[in-house]
This record gives structure tokens, sequence and C-alpha cells, in this order.
């Protein structure tokens, strides 16, 4: 497999950036102000925790899971991705000396900010010109995805640029964090082309913000760092911390914009459940022992602490713990006490989870991997079956619903990107039929009249 020069068409409007290693710390910025935002008998054991910071405010609790209407808009979909060159000439190019071959890509990561979509597409196969990009929001069917924050950026030279972008997180200062995995050709193996890294752009610019190469010693062999989150700290652009999950060697690693410093934590809670990990999913049936999959930073509490709510993919439990403790690094075995299981285990028929995300006033969606659907919890109530709720399902356009996101805009929305990915690993996709999907619904619309609608909102201190 190739990236380097001989495999890419060099598009004629491509710029080559400056490498940003000059600064030993990132650049300060003001925080934008107008977005507010705001194994088993352990188990047992650590789930007896204090909820009185969430308190209870559903009086006629149901039992039973409901399946609503279809809030849920199609805003984007493909059949097969398309990427937007510079000329038709260059896009027949790529495709005659596959550099582009459209059924080796696949859509991976999702975010939205203001009026785009932004999308990752990591390079798992020969054939994927770019790792991430850019599509206008209600494109509709089959948009050419443009590639963010250009062209040079996805072509660079090895390790120069973007290598392989598995997520992305957006920030309150309006920065777009991406997890680049450095990984490729990972349905097979991890190939660890270049070191994983941080890199930061300024929404509002599209320019490069700051960079960050993970040290060796944190990525031990055969790591996966897939997924990040970002909490800013009372505001301050300054004081920021990314938090990346380790779905293969289960762990999480702290980055610190400001001390630009990163370290690694461990624990047993980001491995996998054993007996949690057969998939069966359009008679297509595999085992996978994914590890911590998804995250989500909860709005401050009533003592001002926010929480990482998490889960390992091959598991049927949520897990918490207090950002506070993730950023002491001389906390060390300590930590332990802090980690919390989420009440009980998911009703086995929901089964495994893949993405999730809160909004800012306490409600955690989350996607159903083998439902084909979107669940959600509140956290004012205790992780328990009867408060949780199947949102939408749907074995067509949730056909593997894999990242899902909440925007920071004034009214929320959640989105959720479903791609398939059972058949492009194992079977082959139907290119006559819509295989990715984006799909979004406000998180009023999305939660009203079921157990996670709040009769309060949480209100930041």
């Amino acid at each position: 497999m190739s990236y380097v020069g001989q495999s890419f068409v060099w598009p004629a409007d491509y710029n080559w950036f400056s490498i940003n290693d000059v600064q030993k710390y990132p650049p300060v910025q003001k925080a934008n102000t107008s977005l507010v935002y705001p194994w088993l008998l352990s188990m047992w054991a650590l789930g007896a925790f204090d909820r009185t910071r969430f308190p209870d405010l559903r009086t006629n609790p149901t039992v039973e899971l409901v399946q609503q209407a279809e809030t849920f808009k199609e805003a984007v979909s493909w059949s097969l991705i398309d990427i937007q060159y510079p000329s038709a000439a260059d896009r027949a190019a790529a495709i005659q000396n596959k550099a582009f071959i459209p059924e080796n890509n696949l859509p991976l990561g999702v975010h939205a900010f203001k009026n785009r979509i932004f999308v990752s597409l990591p390079k798992w196969k020969d054939g994927v010109p770019i790792t991430l990009g850019v599509v206008g929001k209600n494109e509709g069917a089959h948009p050419a995805i443009r590639p963010y924050p250009n062209w040079a950026w996805n072509v660079a030279a090895k390790c120069q640029g973007l290598t392989s972008v598995f997520r992305m997180d957006i920030d309150v200062c309006h920065r777009l964090w991406v997890m680049d995995s450095g990984v490729v050709d990972a349905e097979n193996t991890v190939n660890q082309l270049c070191p994983p890294q941080i890199v930061i752009f300024n929404l509002e610019t599209d320019k490069l913000v700051w960079r960050y190469t993970i040290p060796q010693g944190q990525v031990p062999g055969s790591s996966l760092l897939s997924n990040i989150v970002v909490e800013v700290l009372n505001n301050d652009c300054a004081d920021a911390y990314a938090y990346l999950g380790d779905v293969f060697r289960y762990g999480v690693v702290v980055y610190s914009y400001k001390q630009n410093r990163s370290w690694r934590l461990t624990h047993s809670y980001f491995y996998p459940d054993p007996l949690a990990s057969d998939y069966s999913i359009d008679n297509i049936q595999f085992q996978w022992v994914d590890g911590l999959f998804g995250m989500a930073l909860s709005p401050p509490d009533d003592r001002g602490n926010t929480y990482l709510f998490f889960h390992p993919l091959s598991s049927y439990r949520e897990f918490s713990v207090p950002t506070w403790v993730l950023r002491n690094e001389s906390l060390g075995f300590s930590m332990n006490q802090f980690f919390q299981v989420e009440g009980s285990p998911r009703d086995i028929s929901l089964a495994h989870s893949t993405g999730s995300a809160m909004s800012r006033d306490g409600i955690l969606f989350y996607n159903l991997l083998s439902r084909s659907a979107v669940g959600c919890w509140n956290w004012r109530h205790e992780y328990r079956p009867e408060n949780q709720e199947v949102l939408v399902q749907n074995n067509k356009s949730l056909s593997f619903p894999n990242d899902l996101r909440v925007d920071l805009e004034p009214q929320q929305s959640v989105w959720v990107l479903s791609n398939r990915l059972h058949r492009f690993l194992y079977d082959r996709l139907n290119p006559k039929e819509i295989n990715f999907r984006i799909l979004t619904a406000s998180v009023k619309t999305a939660v009203e009249g079921t157990v996670c609608e709040n009769v309060n909102t949480v209100k930041n201190p």
C-alpha cells in the first residue's frame, strides 16, 4: 500500500503548509461564550454510589421501551463515496490509476459545525485519497466530499499531513480536534504507518492551530486510538484537555493543551466483556473484543464536576469517572476508587453500543449497534433499562450506526452516521443501495415525550 506521491493525483490548487513545530506551547485563544457548554461482583459493589448529584425529576416511570416516530431526518447519504476533485479529468485519472477506488472508501466519524458536516475516511484499504472531508448540511444524496482543510493536508508526504483520521470533536472555542490514528490497512491488522497525532484547526479560518504527536511510550503495540472528546475548563481556551480512547489496548491518553504534554491511564473498566463479544447483524456473525469505545462528557453537576461517561464496545455496561481524576496524573493507582459503574447493564436486547454523546442538559444519546437504533438516558435517573428509551430504530437507514455526536449550536442537534461496516468488512456493499447515511434530529424533538425528557434543565454554574 502506498500513500506517497506516486499513487496520488496531485490537484493543481494544493498549497503546502509549513510544519508548526517551533513553538513549545500552543497559542492562547479567547473562548466563544455565545455557545454554552453547560467483572461482576466488583461492578455490583461499585454500582452503589451517591446518586444525589442527579435528582430524580421523573414521577411516572415506565418499564416499556417504545419506538418513537422517525424524528431523525436524513441530512446526506451515499451509495458509494465520491470525492470532489479540482476537475472531472483529475477525478477520472485518479480512478484510472486506482488512487481513488470509490468502493474502498468508508465514512467513520462525523461532527457538525454551523452549516458544515465533517466526515472522516480512515485509510483501511487502497484507493482512499482523502482522510478528512466536509460537506454542507442538507446536501442530500451523493454529495462529493471536499478535502478538509485542503488537498495538501490529505496528500502530504508520509507523516507530514493527515494519515488516517478516525474521529473528531469540536470545542466551544470553535476548534476542530482531529484524532489522526496513523493506522492504515486496519481491516487486517494494525499497521502503524505514522505516529498518532492530535491536529487542531480553527473552524473560523480553517487554519492549523496546533498539532501534537502522541509519544511512542503511550502507544503500546497494536494500539488503536479511535475516539476523542475535548473538555475546555471554565471557557478558557488555553485550558483544554483531550481524552483519547484506545479500543484495542484498553486505555485513555489524556492531553493537556496548556502543558502540551500527555499521559496514559489504564483501568479494568476499559476492557471488553468476553460474554458480550458475539455480534450478529443482518445474518452476519462475528466476534470482536473491542474495548473502550463510546465516550461522552457531561455538563457540570451541582458541585461543578464534569464526568466522562464511557463504555467498551463489547460490553452492556456504562461507566463514569470525574474528569478531574483523569487530569490528575499523580493519582496513580488511587484513581481507581473514583471510577463508577452506572446502575445495571443495558437490556440484552439492546446489546452493544458504539458512539455516544451528551447534550448540555444531561441527556446521553448512544447508538445501539445490533438493534440498528439510537437510544437515550437522562443522567438524573439511575442507569437502568426502565430509564432508557429507543428513540428510533430502522434496519435500513441505521444499519450499523457507528458514530454519534451532539453539536454545540444554541439549539443542539444529534448527528448519527451509519455505515454498514459489517458488510464493508465481511461481505460487500451493494452500490445500487444507499450504504452510508448521516441522520440528524434536534435534541428537544428527539426526546420529547420520552423518559429522557427533562422537567428542568441543567444549569452551568
